[in-house]
């Protein structure tokens, strides 16, 4: 019997055709997308385990997954084998072997997100697919100030999604920096997890800061509610993309 291997892939995908990254029962997934034509490729079942889920219409230039397969294929030419069939906004960048014990999820140690808003009066379309719309003036100021008193370990059940399942949110968030560009506003985030729809949620509360409709210091109270209704909108998916994965 052919040796089964532990297989890694990177994965860019730029995800506005998409309904996310896991699969769903009727929609259009990354996961299953990949899955169908790893199946193919192996003439088997394969299960694959990304690093975590990505919202529908987000993207992500460095997604990380594992999955198990017989050493039938030579893992080098995996990328080749497989962008040959894919939609081209979805790419494999690397596959390797790795030990038993990686796994996509599991093994992860945080992850990075950047956040985009473009707050110039027109938007371009080359620009939209990537950019959440805001075209007013904001603080960037006390946007970094708020954000401050988010970083370190924290409770932020005011930022997670009401459907979401997860029992413990506390997470840390090891930084959230700001940095502009002209129009380009660009939210970064490092953590050791996210929530369901976090990152999301925080820059929809952020931006209000930034409109005036809330001052920083209210940040300290609006995590001590634990209460998803006092905090700010959720921002867009079109400008969210995971950018690394930590392990």
């Amino acid at each position: 019997m052919t040796d089964r291997l532990n297989i890694r892939l990177d994965i860019a995908y730029e995800g506005t055709r998409y309904h996310g990254w896991q699969v769903q029962a009727g929609e259009t997934t990354i996961q299953g997308i990949l899955q169908d034509l790893l199946g193919a490729a192996y003439r088997q079942r394969i299960v694959l385990h990304g690093s975590g889920r990505t919202d529908a219409g987000a993207h992500a230039r460095r997604q990380v997954a594992s999955f198990r397969a017989p050493g039938r294929l030579p893992v080098e030419r995996l990328p080749l084998i497989l962008n040959t069939r894919l939609p081209a906004d979805i790419r494999v960048l690397a596959a390797r072997a790795v030990p038993a014990d990686f796994h996509a999820r599991k093994s992860a140690r945080g992850k990075i997100y950047q956040y985009q808003v473009f707050t110039g009066p027109v938007l371009s379309p080359f620009l939209a697919p990537y950019y959440h719309h805001r075209p007013y003036p904001l603080d960037d100021a006390a946007m970094r100030r708020a954000a401050a008193f988010l970083v370190g370990p924290r409770d932020f059940t005011s930022f997670c999604a009401h459907a979401a399942g997860e029992k413990d949110r506390v997470r840390t968030l090891r930084f959230c920096r700001l940095a502009r560009r002209g129009h380009r506003l660009h939210f970064r985030l490092e953590a050791n997890g996210f929530l369901h729809h976090m990152v999301r949620n925080i820059v929809g509360t952020l931006l209000e800061v930034g409109d005036g409709a809330r001052p920083p210091e209210s940040m300290p109270a609006l995590l001590d509610a634990r209460d998803r209704r006092l905090a700010g909108p959720t921002a867009p998916a079109r400008g969210l993309t995971l950018i690394r994965v930590i392990y």
